[in-house]
């Protein structure tokens, strides 16, 4: 509990005395400290409430959503942050500020056969990062964590195709290996859906495409660290304009609101 009031005996009615700031400061910190992080949101607010123009009264804010963050309550981090962001708009403190929302939609991502949207929110705040404060260090993190939720993203992309390869309809099969080769290039998952469309076609008696498809995956396995989008060497864009010729980098758009619950996504 927040040790936070004393009461005091007056002559008509008892007198709610409120401790120091320092105090309370204090408290709460060492309560984050120990990983006591709901007494510490709890203290952390009951100073606010009752100092607002404590000159910590920022990093104060800070702390609340960073205690939130560190006990799993990712829609908490999330609500407290975006308020920091409304009140501080100048803030020297934005550009963490949105990475750490990113993450903390990073931290609710489930797995591939599930609703991606807060893998498709974590892509959007981490890529603002990056796109509106590139200077900075968050920048250079926030690309790090990027490439692994677009993994995730393409991941999910990879298993699309292969529901419909696994049920022999091969049109399925390439509009969506295209669209993972457009949107997903960089990805492991790109390379590995090279694979699936060279099994489809040979299913499919398509021996043209299935040597094609070779050869994409010979090349980006050669040299993944040369080529910066693995499947786009001459063999990957040649791969993908003759089974996809029309697909194009898909935006990637969060949904909103996110839906309540998780619910087993369906390919579609």
């Amino acid at each position: 509990m927040v040790l936070a009031l004393a009461t005091v005996s007056g002559c008509s009615a008892d007198k709610v005395q409120v401790a120091p700031p320092d105090e309370l400061y204090r408290t709460a910190t060492q309560d984050y400290v120990d990983g006591n992080y709901g007494i510490s949101i709890q203290t952390y607010k009951y100073l606010l409430d009752n100092y607002p123009l404590d000159p910590r009264a920022e990093d104060v804010e800070l702390r609340i959503a960073e205690a939130h963050f560190a006990n799993g309550a990712y829609p908490e981090a999330i609500a407290a942050y975006t308020d920091f962001q409304r009140m501080h708009p100048t803030s020297p403190r934005l550009a963490e500020v949105e990475f750490e929302i990113g993450m903390a939609y990073v931290g609710q991502m489930d797995t591939i056969d599930r609703d991606l949207n807060a893998a498709a929110s974590a892509h959007a705040r981490l890529e603002s990062v990056i796109l509106r404060y590139p200077n900075s260090d968050y920048a250079k993190r926030a690309k790090e964590e990027l490439k692994s939720v677009r993994e995730h993203l393409a991941s999910r992309e990879l298993y699309v195709a292969e529901f419909y390869a696994r049920r022999g309809n091969h049109s399925a099969t390439r509009t969506r290996a295209g669209a993972l080769l457009a949107t997903y290039p960089e990805t492991q998952a790109a390379v590995d859906a090279i694979s699936v469309i060279a099994t489809d076609a040979r299913s499919a008696g398509d021996d043209d495409v299935a040597q094609l498809a070779d050869a994409a995956h010979a090349e980006a396995s050669a040299n993944p660290e040369t080529i910066p989008a693995r499947t786009q060497g001459s063999a990957g864009l040649a791969l993908r304009n003759r089974i996809a010729p029309n697909a194009v980098a898909s935006q990637i758009t969060p949904i909103t609101p996110p839906p309540s619950g998780k619910s087993a996504a369906k390919p579609l």
